[in-house]
């Protein structure tokens, strides 16, 4: 890719510079294109924090925290001088891989971007885009076996058949596979550890399993790499490759510990909120118990209830009174 850094004129070797990393910026026309699609979806899920603003509404800060922050992810990734390495250099390639797949998207499914795009927009417009989201072909991508397959399987793919030398070769097929390691993520990520309305939802325990059950085939791809006999490509040696092997295996783990922390407390906040749902419901009966109570003339002690069976026999009993009284009186 052509590369502009700011005291640069020429594309970096393989060696990583520390200032290259700081101030590059990728120039060439896709990059910029990128650099503009993710400055407008920034700017439309801020304009959707300010409009429910306007309304006295308010967005969780750490959702908006969340979603800028995988905006950013992804552009360090591919627009900034960090992605001038990801041709000459396997190991900066790996973890240019772990940015657009593991990082940015659930940092961006964290930031529901779906829940407010349908808050902030006017009715007809909130049931068209709960249209597209429950729609056939959407549903079908989103299935979550579907997308376990396509994450795992585009690694093994990408990195164990000659895709990868490939993509180096040809730049606009490599910017091509960036789309796609970022739209099989996020299809992945999106019922793992999102919040937005989907089709398809996924117990906290099966988001769990789901990850467990992936984290041996990332660390399987990590040492396979590290035992390939040649290198991946032409450009690196084979302790290069070797290395990229390690640090693939490493970050992968770290990452998906990360997420699985954060699928734990999801689930512990979930609970805490059923239960404190509970708990309202519990105290609204009892309250309703005591007042029923009340009327039939019983004065309970405080923490004190009636069973509901005997408040239905005692009401049965008020109910009938006046009908056995009044054939007496008739008569």
């Amino acid at each position: 890719m052509p590369f502009l850094p700011l005291t640069y004129g020429a594309a970096p070797h393989g060696a990583v510079s520390l200032h290259v990393l700081v101030t590059g910026v990728q120039t060439d026309p896709l990059s910029l294109l990128a650099d503009l699609l993710e400055l407008v979806a920034l700017g439309l899920y801020l304009a959707g924090v300010h409009r429910l603003a306007q309304r006295g509404r308010r967005w969780s800060p750490w959702s908006t925290t969340a979603c800028v922050s995988g905006i950013a992810v992804l552009w360090i990734a591919v627009g900034s001088g960090f992605a001038a390495y990801d041709s000459v250099n396997v190991t900066m390639h790996v973890i240019q891989h772990v940015l657009i797949m593991m990082l940015a998207p659930p940092l961006i499914a964290l930031g529901k971007p779906v829940t407010l795009i349908s808050q902030a927009v006017g009715r007809n417009n909130q049931v068209r885009v709960l249209r597209v989201v429950h729609s056939a072909p959407l549903a079908a991508l989103s299935f979550p076996i579907v997308g376990w397959f396509l994450y795992y399987g585009t690694m093994y793919v990408y990195f164990m058949t000659g895709l990868y030398p490939y993509s180096i070769a040809h730049p606009l097929f490599h910017d091509a596979t960036h789309v796609w390691f970022f739209s099989v993520g996020y299809l992945y990520w999106q019922p793992i550890v999102g919040l937005d309305p989907a089709r398809w939802r996924l117990s906290h325990p099966m988001r769990i399993g789901s990850l467990f059950l992936g984290m041996p085939f990332e660390a399987f791809l990590g040492i396979g790499i590290t035992q390939l006999p040649h290198p991946l490509d032409k450009i690196n040696s084979l302790a290069a490759t070797h290395n990229a092997g390690d640090t693939f295996w490493i970050l992968s783990m770290l990452v998906t510990g990360v997420w699985l922390a954060t699928i734990v407390l999801q689930w512990f906040r979930q609970l805490d909120r059923e239960t404190a749902r509970e708990d309202r419901r519990v105290e609204a009966s009892l309250a309703e118990n005591r007042a029923r109570a009340e009327t039939l003339g019983i004065h309970l002690p405080e923490g004190c209830t009636v069973p509901w069976w005997r408040l239905e026999e005692l009401e049965q009993r008020r109910a009938q009174r006046p009908r056995e009284i009044n054939p007496a009186s008739d008569g």
